[in-house]
């Protein structure tokens, strides 16, 4: 039988459920107006202390002519700089645009690598096969005299900085050549340039051998272009060369290591209340096959992490130096105006916990002598991947 509420109690019921819910909203309102007063009181407090500094400034400074955008770009980075932690960074609109380009491997120029002497001429050592310099018949030995009429041997940086520029705009150079001695004006025409960023080569007993020099979004196709032309060319097994590679982009490796890794979540982040997150992940497919990894002091970021997962989950033997040790990652937000990195967790593989501060240590240790005439490390590297190579099971 079903027992009936009297009227009163319902609405005795429905008062104490308002009274109850509007306590909780009364108590968390509370708890959001009381954080709400502290940000303002903290916001507060810097702005009367900024105003004050710049009134003063205003007031004293020997000039009238101050440059507002600049002075805010550098309180900005400033604040930034005071959290002490040397991978967080502010960036103006101009250098945010150049981080993503950066991050991205392509770069506006005409095609050219140059090196200053030591007598301070600006030598021509390179120079990109199809590029705008090559067109322009520019050569390797050539001299770089001046850039927009920017002497190069006595304000360099400036000079150098003044080729770049929008895409389809020329810029005129001063050469003289390394042939002759003659000098020529030149008018060349800026371009869109992708960084080369991966380098390949077939070694003895069919071992690939493929350079990751930094992780970016060029990177992930120069990398798998190397790889598939070398198997074409029969590899049985690879050496990964990340020695001197400072890291880079984190959906760049995950795309690298993604076809030959199995399937599975790689590595994880773990922000500042512990909670993780997945980083790395890879498909199904995969290229099981011996590999090693060739790291250094200077292997960081990215470039550990990808020795990590290559050895967590590829089997990859190290060969080489303890690398760096950088096992936080950063995180790029964009303002109203430029952007800010900052460092927002630490991150870990499925099997390797943190290595941050400590880094990786290679399986086989192979120091780098300084007189050394040839590449010990990898001729180190060549020995193991043999050794790999021949305790597979006949096919």
């Amino acid at each position: 039988m079903k027992k009936k509420i009297s009227l009163g109690l319902a609405v005795s019921l429905m008062a104490l459920t308002a009274a109850v819910t509007f306590a909780l909203t009364l108590s968390f309102s509370r708890v959001i107006f009381n954080r709400e007063i502290a940000q303002i009181e903290r916001l507060g407090d810097k702005f009367d202390r900024l105003n004050e500094l710049d009134q003063t400034v205003h007031e004293e400074f020997y000039t009238n002519d101050i440059p507002e955008e600049d002075v805010t770009d550098m309180m900005l980075a400033g604040y930034v700089a005071g959290l002490g932690d040397q991978y967080s960074v502010y960036r103006s609109d101009r250098e945010m645009e150049k981080y993503q380009d950066n991050n991205a491997g392509i770069y506006t120029g005409i095609g050219i690598t140059v090196r200053q002497n030591e007598d301070g001429t600006v030598e021509i050592i390179d120079v990109t096969d199809g590029g705008s310099a090559q067109k322009a018949g520019i050569e390797i030995g050539d001299f770089l005299i001046s850039v927009e009429g920017i002497d190069a041997s006595e304000h360099y940086r400036e000079a150098i900085e003044a080729v770049a520029g929008e895409v389809n705009t020329n810029v005129n150079l001063r050469i003289r050549r390394g042939a002759t001695g003659k000098e020529e004006d030149i008018s060349v025409a800026r371009a869109q340039i992708d960084q080369i960023t991966v380098s390949s080569e077939m070694l003895d007993h069919n071992v690939g051998y493929i350079r990751i020099e930094k992780f970016r979004t060029v990177t992930v196709e120069q990398f798998e272009n190397a790889r598939q032309e070398l198997l074409k060319q029969g590899a049985v097994g690879f050496i990964f060369d990340v020695r001197d590679n400072g890291g880079g982009l984190l959906n760049a490796l995950e795309k690298i290591v993604d076809p030959i890794l199995p399937e599975g979540d790689l590595a994880f982040a773990y922000d500042r209340s512990g909670d993780a997150s997945t980083i790395l992940k890879s498909d199904k497919n995969e290229s099981p096959m011996p590999y090693v990894v060739l790291v250094n002091g200077n292997s960081a970021s990215a470039a550990e992490l990808f020795a990590c997962v290559m050895r967590d989950y590829g089997g990859a033997k190290l060969v080489g130096v303890q690398t760096y040790g950088k096992g936080i990652m950063q995180t790029t937000f964009e303002l109203t105006n430029g952007g800010v990195t900052l460092t927002t967790a630490t991150y870990a593989t499925g099997k390797t916990p943190c290595y941050h501060g400590v880094g990786l240590k290679p399986d086989v240790i192979s120091e780098l002598a300084e007189d050394a005439e040839t590449d010990t490390q990898l001729e180190d590297a060549e020995q193991v991947i043999a050794e790999m190579i021949a305790a597979q099971p006949a096919a």
